[in-house]
């Protein structure tokens, strides 16, 4: 009869074993994530290409900043290069003569290049 108790402890025994084993099979798995690539950072060559695709002071009336991203107002829609837009991987907007740009990260310091940028141009 004590070979009798004795097998369901065992079974019991693995079974935990078994489970145990499984969460720490997850928690390494989990802790051993890719981790976010590093913030890249920001080229001047970037800027001046993005700012050309814009089609330079003549065409940017105003940009303004809200949140990740910058809205451009332009004079004419023929003077932005869409496909250098496509080329620098900027996802972009448009309504009517205002270009939505989604820059995920420094918004702030392409706002303040474009900004100046006009400034020193016109």
């Amino acid at each position: 009869m004590n070979i009798l108790l004795v097998q369901p402890t065992l079974t019991y025994i693995i079974m935990f074993t078994i489970i145990i084993l499984i969460i720490v099979g997850l928690l390494f798995m989990l802790g051993n994530r890719k981790k976010k690539p590093k913030e890249s950072p920001l080229s001047l060559d970037f800027l001046n290409q993005l700012y050309d695709a814009l089609g330079g002071s003549e065409n940017i009336l105003a940009v303004s900043r809200e949140h990740q991203r910058l809205s451009v107002k332009v004079d004419q829609m023929k003077s932005v290069d869409a496909s250098k837009l496509k080329e620098l991987e900027t996802p972009a907007f448009v309504k009517g003569k205002e270009i939505t740009l989604l820059i995920k990260n420094h918004t702030q310091d392409v706002l303040s290049f474009l900004n100046d940028r006009r400034k020193e141009d016109s």
